[in-house]
């Protein structure tokens, strides 16, 4: 195959790639009706988590199985966030944009005090692809209608819900802040299929996903990774396909979760 076939394949690949929006089964509709105030009801399933042909704490690919959750819609604000927590420590203040430099254990306390809780890695993959087999949820082609990044953010974050929304209904997974998960960072995935994985139970540095506004558009990748010290502190990542992660400023904010069994009861 020469370098002209390579580039009608992708073109191809492209043209075929359709976005489609994930519907409620009518036997979901009950649960998805329960879903929290300013959350959205993800449906849960298997699919392949990670990236063998990327950087290396991608691999390896293996299935991963999730139950349904719910999910925010919109990262944190800063309006939510201060009327919680009392402060705002954001570079870019504005009551619709997401809280950015807050630490792991910030938004963890956030998520305690308002009963909800950090989507694991594989809950955020998982909302995150929206059911797409692609480097984004939208196809190959970095698309700035549907995230904010280093190219059309004019070097700030902004409103939550200004972009488009991916297949199940959430905005702004990539792109505008990185967000926190759960899981402590292993530099990599175990092999095998795995049911609603945690990560290690210990580590050194906690896992953040989707780039920001200032990430270039490999760094919002969806099975791009990073990671951060929990207390917000840079140890950044040299990497080929994402990003140094700014050293003065974090912009890492987050959204919550909830399971499904913990607001059905």
């Amino acid at each position: 195959m020469n370098d002209h076939d390579d580039i009608a394949t992708f073109d191809n690949f492209q043209e075929s790639f359709k976005f489609e929006i994930i519907t409620i089964a009518p036997e979901d509709e009950t649960i998805a009706n329960k879903a929290p105030k300013g959350m959205v009801f993800i449906k849960g399933g298997c699919f392949v988590l990670g990236n063998n042909f990327a950087q290396v704490d991608e691999a390896p690919e293996h299935e991963a199985c999730v139950d349904d959750f719910y999910l925010d819609e919109y990262e944190v604000t800063q309006a939510r966030w201060e009327k919680v927590m009392g402060f705002n420590p954001s570079k870019f203040i504005g009551s619709n944009r997401p809280v950015e430099q807050v630490t792991f254990y910030d938004a963890q306390e956030f998520a305690e005090n308002t009963g909800c809780r950090l989507p694991t890695e594989a809950e955020w993959e998982y909302a995150a692809r929206g059911h797409a087999d692609a480097r984004y949820f939208w196809g190959n082609m970095m698309n700035g209608e549907y995230a904010w990044f280093e190219d059309n953010s004019t070097g700030q974050t902004h409103g939550v819900g200004k972009t488009k929304p991916n297949q199940f209904g959430v905005y702004d997974m990539m792109g505008n802040v990185w967000e926190w998960v759960a899981d402590w960072y292993d530099a990599a995935y175990p092999r095998g299929k795995q049911v609603n994985p945690t990560g290690v139970t210990k580590g050194d540095f906690k896992v953040v996903r989707g780039g920001a506004f200032d990430s270039s558009a490999g760094g919002l990748r969806i099975t791009n990774r990073t990671w951060l010290h929990p207390k917000n502190k840079v140890f950044p990542k040299v990497t080929t396909h994402g990003q140094i992660m700014n050293e003065i400023y974090n912009y890492v904010g987050f959204r919550c979760a909830q399971s499904v069994t913990q607001v059905s009861k």
